[in-house]
């Protein structure tokens, strides 16, 4: 995100006009310095369970001086820029929990690279028709997104529910419709995979034995989805 900031200011400064850069960075502080006051970001979006922090929580960066029109008037709280009483606890528990993660990110995040990279190689390595998605080094430590060529990604994060382990299919589902991830159809991904795709998200409580389970269960979970997809085209 902070290389685009920077290409973004670079365009801005060509065209003599003032562009202001927003990222949604909820997943950035278990993985990256939240020094963006130096990286030319102007406002930036956190929320609190990400870190470790209470629930229904959020921060809102804004540089200072970038115009800002308020949603919710009436009282003069937040600056003129949010009305209401503020979550005092909410916000001490949230920066408590920012604070920590941030201190600790190093070992954190390296421990999490580590077993990201792991469960990664093993669903590539023993589940066929796999492909990542993004780059395989330049990417935040904690995710993974693979497509299962043939499979369907609702059945994936409803059996893999079942077995106690929760992901992310990145669309919003319901009996007749999916949505794959908007994301993936912009970088150019086909509608078929991005329909077949989970993400992984790890934390700072996800552990080697986590790991070890999800690569012995995934398998035929995976291949269950695939039968049931083939049967359904035999049989239409």
């Amino acid at each position: 995100m902070f290389e685009i900031a920077a290409a973004v200011r670079e365009r801005a400064a060509a065209l003599r006009k003032r562009i202001a850069f927003h990222t949604d960075a909820v997943q950035a502080p278990n993985t990256l310095r939240m020094d963006f006051a130096e990286r030319g970001v102007d406002l930036l979006s956190l929320s609190a369970h990400k870190f470790r922090g209470p629930k229904g929580v959020g921060i809102m960066y804004i540089r200072r001086g970038v115009p800002f029109l308020a949603q919710q008037n009436g009282g003069g709280q937040e600056r003129q820029r949010r009305a209401g009483t503020e979550n005092v606890a909410g916000i001490v528990g949230t920066a408590g929990a920012l604070r920590m993660t941030q201190e600790s990110l190093e070992n954190d995040s390296a421990r999490v690279r580590s077993l990201a990279t792991t469960l990664r190689d093993g669903i590539l390595s023993s589940i066929t028709r796999t492909e990542l998605h993004g780059h395989s080094e330049r990417r935040l430590a904690n995710t993974v997104s693979i497509s299962f060529d043939g499979a369907d990604s609702r059945d994936l994060v409803a059996d893999l529910d079942a077995a106690g382990i929760m992901v992310s299919a990145g669309a919003a589902c319901n009996a007749t419709t999916i949505e794959p991830s908007h994301v993936l159809i912009a970088c150019g991904v086909p509608l078929e995979k991005a329909a077949s795709t989970l993400r992984f998200s790890l934390g700072p409580d996800t552990t080697a034995e986590d790991i070890d389970y999800v690569l012995r269960t995934l398998p035929a979970i995976v291949e269950r989805s695939r039968a049931k997809r083939t049967a359904g085209v035999a049989a239409g």
